[in-house]
């Protein structure tokens, strides 16, 4: 288990008090040994005075008793006794006690004094011997608790780098759990975050909804508005189907009767959302500045409808004008020609625009079905339509996948003579393949358009086409004749 911090302070200073008390106790015992070592080599030294003062003394008395012979004319080895001595001797050596005043007696009273002496200093040196061995020990003894407590401030040393050793560790033990909590914080705030904005994003599909489901949407929160959602998109998938399957009873009827059928049939065809704003307007050369935020994968000839900023998820069909990319002048920022406006409801700045042929950083990828004729002829024109795909950056792949944005439906070949389908050359595996790819678009939610629809996303008109004014793909974006359009 970590230890905490205060724990490690508190280790650490009740060290510190032991070591400072240890070194105080150390230097008290260092100056008591150091003054009682002074102290016996000021004995010593007072007794080597007194035994140097006490054999200068005798070498004093032994000159005087040489002196004292010569003085009293007693030659050596000569002893003197009597009255002369004492006479002699009361003459020159009148302190003497009388009882002593003879030779003997004067050498006695001098060898009494010298042996005092000698007795004194030998006692002085025995004082000595004594204090030096009491300093000796006192030194041992010193030396002997400096080295334990050596030994107590080198294990307390140890005990304290394990501890500052174990602080580290905790320290980046918690930095490390901290930094990885706030990772956890950010991702977390992050998909607060995200979540809120997902809220947000169910919120707009209230437009989408019957007001029947509009009043219940309302009073749920997230997870209910979601399930009324799936609730209106199974209902719309249901209602598509039964669409196909009565374009499928009607696939030999006539071409007429299948358009009355399909205009009967109520439409709810709604943009995705908005995929930028107008910031100018130039009527001097007829284009708009558009903001879409980032320019990856934008094309020059990509058409953009616009709509009023009302409505968060306006019908294709109420756009007021479309525009066509001509140039890209930033990260952001396009350039786009007027290809259509209506005088009563000009562009105007803040307009939204929308395409469904192009995403920010996603790829558009289309698969075409059916038999693509562009024009009146009997020839399949797949080659030209997969340009046009490439020319707005754009496309076309076999088979339908998870990656794939939308799948345009061409339909069976039109009927424009007897053996049209031997000269086309379709066949029934052609019309096998078609309804595969199209239960997979359905089964993976992708989006299904048809051919007509899917032109008039490009910005081209059927009819243009039928009259066989054919498009020229990498002519000048900005010309009307690129598209096959009149002006």
């Amino acid at each position: 288990m970590a230890v905490s911090r205060a724990t490690v302070v508190q280790s650490l200073s009740i060290a510190l008090i032991v070591f400072v008390m240890l070194t105080f106790v150390l230097a008290v015992t260092t100056y008591l040994f150091f003054t009682q070592t002074i102290r016996l080599e000021d004995d010593a030294k007072v007794a080597r005075d007194d035994m140097a003062k006490a054999n200068a003394a005798q070498a004093v008395a032994e000159g005087e008793r040489d002196a004292l012979k010569a003085a009293i004319g007693v030659a050596e080895g000569e002893e003197k006794t009597g009255d002369d001595l004492k006479s002699a001797l009361g003459e020159r050596f009148g302190d003497v006690a009388e009882e002593q005043r003879h030779y003997e007696g004067v050498i006695a009273a001098l060898n009494e004094g010298r042996d005092k002496l000698s007795a004194d200093l030998k006692k002085a040196e025995e004082a000595t011997a004594e204090a030096e061995k009491a300093r000796q020990q006192a030194i041992e003894e010193a030396a002997k608790k400096q080295a334990e407590l050596e030994e107590q401030v080198k294990a307390k040393e140890a005990a304290t780098e394990e501890l500052k050793k174990q602080f580290d560790d905790d320290r980046a033990k918690h930095e490390a759990l901290t930094t990885q909590l706030a990772e956890k914080q950010k991702d977390a705030l992050a998909r607060a975050e995200r979540l809120n904005l997902l809220i947000a994003e169910i919120g707009k599909g209230e437009p989408l909804l019957p007001p029947a489901r509009q009043a219940r949407f309302k009073a749920q929160e997230a997870e209910g508005r979601i399930g009324l959602l799936f609730e209106e998109l199974r209902d719309r998938e249901k209602q598509i189907l039964n669409q196909n399957e009565v374009l499928a009873a009607l696939r030999v009827a006539d071409t007429a009767l299948q358009e009355k059928v399909l205009a009967a049939t109520p439409k709810d065809d709604r943009i995705d959302g908005f995929d930028g704003r107008i910031l100018s307007v130039n009527e001097a050369d007829r284009s708009v500045l558009i903001d879409v935020g980032s320019t990856q994968g934008l094309r020059s000839g990509l058409i953009f409808r616009v709509y009023a900023p009302g409505e968060a998820q306006p019908l294709v069909s109420d756009d007021k004008a479309v525009v066509e990319v001509v140039a890209i002048e930033s990260g952001a920022l396009a350039r786009a020609r007027i290809r259509r406006e209506s005088v009563r409801d000009p562009i105007l700045r803040g307009d939204r625009v929308a395409t469904r042929l192009w995403k920010p950083r996603t790829p558009f990828e289309a698969v075409i079905v059916g038999f693509a004729q562009l024009d009146a002829d009997d020839k399949p024109d797949q080659d030209r339509l997969q340009e046009l795909v490439e020319r707005v950056g754009g496309r076309v792949e076999q088979l339908v996948s998870s990656s794939t944005t939308m799948l345009v439906d061409a339909g069976p070949p039109r009927s424009v003579g007897a053996g049209t389908e031997r000269a086309s050359g379709w066949r029934p595996a052609d019309d096998t393949r078609r309804d595969k790819q199209i239960k997979e678009a359905r089964r993976l939610g992708i989006q299904i358009v048809g051919l007509d629809a899917f032109l008039d996303m490009l910005g081209i008109d059927r009819e243009s086409l039928d009259s066989n004014r054919l498009i020229h793909v990498g002519g000048p974006a900005d010309s009307p004749s690129a598209a096959g359009l009149p002006e």
